[in-house]
């Protein structure tokens, strides 16, 4: 029988809290990092394709079925589409295992890719909890908005263009545009802060949702020129996507997630492991 090993009187209590929320090192990372992200992404979805390209085809299939299901409700596609691209860092999993088998030489199958949840079901399952419930509330808060500016049944009866016309008719036309928009600026900033290297991490080295948010929160607070250059890179990309009648998406979108792990790798020191308390 072992015997009982007190705990020190003057142990600081805020240590295991520190080791929560700093068990791992971020780098500065320079703006040129970007396009060197982009450079190992790309050689990525060419090394294996086939496993990386259902993933955009998802994107696009689901970007469209929106589009030909609501495409009367204008204001309802801004704003899925706006929500099914925020589920982006976490439909985006299995193509981060894929850069990740590919560092040790080792090509997986699309279907193989897949089970990279698994790998941290729990931890995971909390952070799609968390991108749904942003999404719920971006969508309902996108209908208030809309609702306080036009008439329901107007919106629900326009197309794209007419949707346009009549803001641009309107007299608060352009406050409806910069609060829809700002709006939906402050959700996706929410999402980007906490989840920029936030899957990866789950993913490489199955920590808990904490220490994966707050480590990307301050990936983002030690290079923030670089990381919001980046996201206006991701939006650009995404955007050309979009462009093309969500078909663009079946490419971009995996370049975009290949090269968001090589921004992890670069960023993330992932060598120094979480102290574990003294039995």
């Amino acid at each position: 029988m072992e015997a009982y090993v007190p705990k020190p009187e003057n142990e600081n209590p805020r240590r295991h809290a520190d080791q929560l929320f700093d068990a791992y090192e971020v780098n500065t990372v320079p703006l040129s990092s970007i396009s060197r992200w982009l450079k190992f992404g790309w050689d990525d979805l060419m090394a294996n394709p086939k496993a990386s390209l259902p993933y955009g085809l998802i994107f696009a299939l689901g970007g469209i079925l929106v589009n030909l299901i609501m495409y009367n409700d204008p204001v309802f596609v801004v704003a899925a589409t706006a929500g099914f691209l925020l589920m982006g860092p976490f439909l985006a999993t299995g193509e981060y295992d894929i850069s990740r088998e590919l560092e040790s030489g080792r090509k997986i199958s699309f279907v193989q890719s897949m089970k990279a949840v698994s790998k941290n079901s729990v931890s995971f399952g909390i952070y799609a909890i968390f991108l749904g419930l942003i999404i719920v509330f971006w969508v309902r808060i996108a209908a208030v908005i809309t609702g306080l500016f036009f008439h329901n049944v107007d919106v629900q009866q326009e197309s794209f263009w007419g949707m346009w016309q009549s803001m641009v008719d309107m007299p608060q036309g352009p406050l409806y545009a910069f609060i829809f928009l700002g709006v939906g600026f402050l959700f996706a900033a929410v999402v980007y802060v906490t989840g920029v290297v936030t899957p990866q991490l789950l993913l490489d080295r199955k920590v808990d949702i904490v220490t994966a948010a707050s480590t990307s929160v301050r990936a983002v607070m030690k290079s923030p020129a670089t990381f919001a250059l980046w996201a206006v890179v991701i939006s650009a990309i995404t955007g050309l996507g979009l462009l093309t009648f969500d078909l663009g998406l079946i490419i971009t979108m995996p370049w975009i997630s290949h090269a968001s792990w090589h921004l992890y790798r670069e960023v993330v020191t992932t060598r120094k492991e979480i102290p574990k308390e003294p039995l």
